[in-house]
């Protein structure tokens, strides 16, 4: 399918600080030039007999479609960021004092970024992460490096094709006046379609499952260092044969020997429980003390969890 340029959202004689010349030159032959040779790469990927060509000649197609296409789509939210005053309206206000301190914050990180690019090339992104919910100021290079979950909200082009017509070297200058034509309308719009996706693709880790509460590795940090909590390591013989340790103070009761577990924490006790994933085996024991009055938890994640995060283990005893 045949990809076509966007239209301005704005009308670029108007800008404060960057020409009309400038703008013109920056969207019909960078971001077009990126159009149409996203366009001619995808002609020549149709026509190639994938099962006989090179792989050298398929991968060189694909990196170039990679970089082609990620040119055009930053472009697109580069226009689309401009047109404004640069005045930040309260809802994103308040989204980057959340994510960065301060508006003031982000801004001032975002230009030193802009800054430091200078006299090379690249992209500085405001984008939301999909792993954390969180406003990242991101460091792009080459149209190719950008943050695997992050959804770009807002794109400055620090490449000299984007300045040097108007400011030559001083790639400082651009980037205030970058600043000062932001259209944050637009960027509020994309931040919410942004937070619906997140919403979409995000699903909480459950409180608790089958009546079992489940806490997540700090809670579980606090908990082994409470002497009032037993700490019952639930695994399978394979999984504690296949890594011989234990969290701190953790006593090792396989899932057959349940009775036993059963009488090795008092009714009305604490206990922490946990197997090598997080999986039912940690539950279906923590379910059991929970039968006999223990208030029992399972640590989500399980022992592997808790070793990814760098915490401490000790040697079983």
């Amino acid at each position: 399918m045949t990809r076509y340029v966007r239209a301005l959202s704005f009308k670029p004689s108007r800008l404060h600080g960057l020409s009309l010349r400038l703008i013109a030159s920056h969207y019909e032959n960078n971001y077009g030039g990126a159009v149409r040779r996203l366009n001619a790469i995808r002609a020549q990927l149709g026509a190639l007999n994938v099962a006989a060509a090179a792989g050298f000649a398929l991968n060189g197609l694909k990196r170039e479609e990679l970089i082609a296409a990620n040119s055009a789509d930053l472009h697109e939210i580069y226009f689309d960021g401009l047109g404004g005053d640069g005045t930040i309206p309260p809802d994103m206000e308040a989204a980057l004092a959340r994510d960065f301190g301060s508006a003031d914050a982000w801004r001032r990180e975002f230009v030193a970024m802009g800054k430091a690019l200078g006299g090379g090339s690249g992209w500085v992104l405001l984008s939301l992460s999909l792993g954390d919910g969180m406003l990242r100021n991101v460091w792009a290079a080459d149209h190719t490096h950008s943050m695997a979950l992050g959804v770009p909200i807002l794109a400055l082009d620090m490449y000299e094709h984007a300045y040097h017509l108007d400011f030559g070297a001083n790639a400082g200058a651009y980037v205030e006046a970058f600043m000062s034509n932001i259209a944050w309308d637009r960027i509020a719009r994309r931040h919410a379609a942004a937070t619906a996706l997140l919403a979409m693709s995000t699903q909480p880790a459950p409180d608790e499952i089958d009546g079992v509460p489940m806490v997540d590795i700090d809670t579980a940090r606090v908990l082994t260092a409470d002497p009032a909590v037993t700490v019952i390591d639930a695994r399978m013989d394979d999984d504690y044969a296949f890594q011989h340790t234990v969290l701190p103070g953790a006593r090792h009761f396989a899932p057959q020997k349940l009775d036993a577990l059963a009488a090795a924490v008092p009714a009305g006790g604490k206990a922490l429980v946990y197997c090598a994933y997080g999986f039912e085996i940690g539950r279906n024991a923590a379910q059991r003390l929970r039968q006999q009055g223990v208030d029992a938890v399972v640590v989500r994640g399980g022992i592997g969890a808790w070793r990814a995060d760098g915490l401490p283990t000790e040697p079983a005893s």
